[in-house]
């Protein structure tokens, strides 16, 4: 097991608590290495490292990593939001949203930028049919559909993960607004038995029922009902059928797998095709318990 993974355990159970007792764990690791080698620094490939290294407790301590968030922030923002560009034209829902929920759970510094993030979200987000696109960038009409009648789902998912991170992970001042927005969020997942289409029943997206880990911009069930497990409402029972898919693809000896998936340019695997999952089966076990 990776050294890495452990951390993630210890710190999980309480036995490590700061970043001096993390940092053995964070230099023996062979993740963390590969996650630290060097690739093409533009924009999508920073926050593609980033967010896997998010999932690692106390990685964004380390210098290289400290600047490489700085270089996402600096790069991607563009006065009301992140963009893949850095430019307005560009914001797109997904993109804007990850880039802020790296930025908080990594205790990015410009609290004015995260909060200019989290705006975004507030004004333009949709989360039900038939609401008006009140946002005018180029590039949120031309890709994806992201605010058309029916918004897209990992859109909607994408910008709930980053509200709960914002109230989760911070001292912001959370208003009436964001607890609304999150609430009408979380239920309009909820509505979709978390990866059912309400038209047909059929999974939203083809990559939403793969079990992979860490999360690309492709979202899946395990991290919604993470999210959802975060505003306590994973006992609802419009979890139930996201929860049994969960159970029946877990193997004989109590592992998942991950399923061979879309790989984001420059992504560092945790865990391996064949092999039992022991990252993505530490998610889940938590989910579960």
């Amino acid at each position: 097991m990776d050294s890495a993974l452990i951390l993630k355990q210890k710190v999980d159970s309480g036995e490590v608590k700061d970043f001096n007792h993390a940092l053995d764990y964070l230099d023996n690791s062979e993740i963390v290495k590969e996650l630290l080698t060097d690739f093409d620094f533009d924009i999508l490939n920073l926050l593609n490292r980033l967010t896997e290294i998010t999932e690692i407790p106390f990685a964004h301590r380390l210098d290289s990593v400290q600047k490489w968030i700085n270089k996402l922030a600096d790069s991607s923002f563009c006065d009301e939001g992140f963009s893949i560009t850095g430019k307005r034209e560009d914001i797109l829902s997904c993109y804007n949203s990850m880039i802020t929920s790296i930025l908080i759970k990594m205790d990015y510094s410009h609290r004015d930028r995260i909060n200019k993030g989290i705006e975004w979200i507030l004004k333009y987000q949709n989360i039900e049919r038939g609401a008006v696109n009140k946002w005018t960038g180029s590039r949120i009409l031309k890709y994806g559909g992201c605010m058309k009648s029916t918004p897209c789902y990992i859109g909607v998912v994408k910008a709930m993960i980053a509200l709960s991170d914002y109230r989760k992970y911070s001292d912001f001042n959370i208003n009436a607004q964001c607890e609304h927005k999150l609430t009408l969020g979380l239920k309009y997942i909820l509505d979709h038995q978390i990866y059912y289409r309400q038209s047909n029943r059929q999974p939203i997206t083809k990559d939403i029922t793969k079990l992979t880990y860490p999360f690309s911009y492709k979202t899946n069930i395990i991290e919604i009902l993470r999210l959802l497990k975060d505003n306590n409402l994973y006992s609802d029972l419009r979890c139930d059928l996201a929860k049994e898919y969960l159970r029946t693809k877990q193997q004989k000896d109590g592992c998942w797998k991950i399923n061979s998936s879309y790989l984001p340019k420059c992504w560092i695997q945790f865990d391996k095709t064949k092999e039992a999952g022991l990252w993505v089966s530490y998610e889940i076990s938590k989910l579960m318990n």
